[in-house]
């Protein structure tokens, strides 16, 4: 049990996920391509072959049929994001894993080999972390619990990826690729095979 990879995920509900993308695109089309992130989600993870737990943010029986190969299902408990994100990795640092890796259900450029990527950062840097161009981040890793990671970062803002470096300034923190999460209709269009699934929920 050495490391572990904690997926979170919203319930695909109409009106309850992507607000950002939904004022672009409209209720229904934003579910739509929430619903192929998630399955993009899951397939990649399974690839990865390192061992997932889905955190959702509430039981829902289509979630948990999308992820029905990941090891285990939870809750997401907290507050807020970084209440959340906190208490998924005090929950699986308590469990013994070594390195513990969390990502979101919305990006669409996830590949295997990014996670991998991460993976094997951790086995010589303290903190491994996915920048987005938006200013937040895809991906964070780490090998020792920091609560102070998830603590005062102003969640959904350009700062949050800042924000959260200035609390690992002691540690060696590893970069991954920069990328782009599916939140508007411009980073949709950024990636031409989802954009073209989009565009068949309009004909």
């Amino acid at each position: 049990m050495k490391t572990v990879l904690l997926i979170f995920s919203k319930s695909p509900i109409l009106g309850k996920v992507k607000n950002r993308l939904s004022k672009n695109i409209g209720l229904e089309s934003s579910l739509h391509i929430y619903k192929k992130l998630l399955k993009h989600t899951a397939s990649v993870a399974q690839k990865s072959r390192i061992k997932t737990v889905l955190f959702q943010s509430e039981l829902n029986p289509e979630l948990k049929a999308i992820f029905k190969n990941v090891a285990d299902y939870q809750i997401q408990k907290g507050k807020n994001l970084g209440e959340k994100m906190e208490n998924a990795f005090r929950w699986a640092f308590s469990l013994k894993y070594k390195n513990v890796i969390l990502i979101g259900s919305d990006l669409w450029s996830l590949d295997k080999d990014t996670l991998i990527e991460a993976k094997k950062a951790l086995e010589h840097n303290d903190v491994v972390i996915g920048p987005c161009y938006d200013g937040g981040y895809y991906l964070i890793g780490m090998k020792n619990f920091n609560n102070k990671i998830f603590k005062n970062i102003s969640w959904s803002k350009k700062q949050v990826f800042k924000q959260t470096l200035s609390k690992v300034l002691e540690n060696s923190v590893y970069y991954l690729e920069i990328k782009n999460d599916i939140d508007n209709k411009e980073s949709l269009r950024a990636h031409a095979s989802l954009y073209e699934l989009y565009k068949k929920t309009l004909s």
